[in-house]
Order: structure tokens, then C-alpha cells, then sequence
């Protein structure tokens, strides 16, 4: 952005006169580092005189830049309202991914403890029939004891005598 400058050709003589003592040569007050917005009246000798003239000059330029800078700052208001709207687009995606994800945890659990439950009723189903197996292997192995004492106290087999080589008759 441009700088309105008044050289000291523009300035009124009694300013000239205020700023030449108190700067010196490129100091911190020198005339091309200084702007000056006064308003003169219209009545006065300053503004009838030739400085008057050229600084009217100025005006429309000076107005044009305020224009300019005003057309800047809307461009950024209306570039950051646009800014505005997107964020809350994206926070309300954000939210609405959230919600979703929340769901799909919330289903998840909800599947876990189904699953949890049926392999518990399973694991007691294999457990039940683990119990029953066992009962029946333990009066199997009852009845075979039983069979086995039946046999050997009904089925007594004496040693037969043994045969020596040589007869005797």
C-alpha cells in the first residue's frame, strides 16, 4: 500500500520553519519521512495559494486508496467468512464421523458380548459333556472290573500237569 508524503514544497512555511530545527539531516523528522494531515479552510491564504492547488491535486488519489484499501479489507472479511463456513462444515463432519464411530464401537461391544455369550454356553455345553463322558468312561471301566472278577472266579483254569520226556508204563 502506498504512503501519502508531503515533500516540503507542499507544507505550509510556518511548518517548514517548526521542523527544520528539531531534524537534521536524515534524522527520525526529516520532511520525506513525515505525513501531515491537517485541513486548512477554505478561506484561509494557505488554501488559495499554490500549495492549496497541489495538495487538492492529492486528493483524489489519497481517495482512491482508501477505496482500494477498503475493497482489500472487505475481500479479507468476506475470504474469512468463507474461512468461517468451511471450518464449521468440517467440525460438523467431525462430529457426524464421531457419532458414527460411537456406533460402530457401541455395535462392536454389542457383538463382542453376544459372541462372549455364546462361547460361554458353549464352553458350559463342552463342559457338560465332558462331565457325562466321564461318568459313563468311570462305570465302563466299573462293569469291565465286574466282567473281569466274573471271569477269572467262574472260569477257573487249573495248570495242567506237566509232561516229562520219558514214559513210564
Amino acid at each position: 500500500m502506498e504512503h501519502s508524503r508531503w515533500t516540503t514544497a507542499d507544507q505550509p512555511a510556518e511548518r517548514q520553519a517548526h521542523l527544520a530545527p528539531a531534524s537534521g539531516p536524515g534524522g527520525p523528522a526529516s520532511p520525506a519521512k513525515v505525513v501531515v494531515l491537517a485541513s486548512v479552510p477554505a478561506g484561509s491564504p494557505a488554501a488559495r495559494g499554490p500549495a492549496a492547488e497541489a495538495a487538492s491535486g492529492k486528493w483524489p488519489g489519497v481517495l482512491e486508496r482508501v477505496r482500494g484499501a477498503a475493497q482489500y479489507i472487505r475481500h479479507i472479511e468476506d475470504r474469512a467468512q468463507d474461512y468461517e463456513v468451511r471450518v464449521h462444515e468440517l467440525l460438523e463432519q467431525v462430529r457426524a464421523d464421531m457419532r458414527d464411530a460411537d456406533a460402530k464401537v457401541r455395535a462392536a461391544e454389542q457383538r463382542t458380548r453376544e459372541i462372549q455369550a455364546r462361547a460361554d454356553a458353549l464352553i458350559g455345553a463342552a463342559e457338560e459333556r465332558a462331565r457325562v463322558a466321564e461318568e459313563r468312561a468311570g462305570s465302563a471301566e466299573e462293569w469291565l472290573r465286574r466282567i473281569s472278577d466274573a471271569i477269572e472266579s467262574e472260569f477257573v483254569v487249573e495248570p495242567a500237569p506237566l509232561k516229562t520226556g520219558t514214559q513210564d508204563a
